[in-house]
């Protein structure tokens, strides 16, 4: 499945731009859309689902830091 998100997100979204996930789930569009330069918000109620999405973004976050520019600068409008 992480496919399949991963070509929406670089279709329908431009690196820097926000991907917004209403049902948030554990977090796949998030980590595909951070992995890919994208910023992300996403909304989760099951308490669980939420802390593991958490975890899953987190480790996003890192792949993309160890590979591209700071994730944080490009949130600030910067330049990969």
């Amino acid at each position: 499945q992480l496919g399949v998100i991963e070509r929406c997100v670089k279709l329908w979204s431009a690196p820097g731009e926000t991907v917004l996930s209403p049902f948030m789930g554990i977090g796949s569009e998030g980590y595909q859309s951070v992995r890919f330069g994208r910023r992300f918000v996403g909304f989760e109620l099951k308490p669980t689902y939420f802390e593991q999405a958490a975890e899953n973004l987190d480790m996003a976050a890192r792949e993309y830091r160890n590979g591209n520019a700071d994730l944080f600068s490009l949130a600030e409008g910067g330049e990969a």
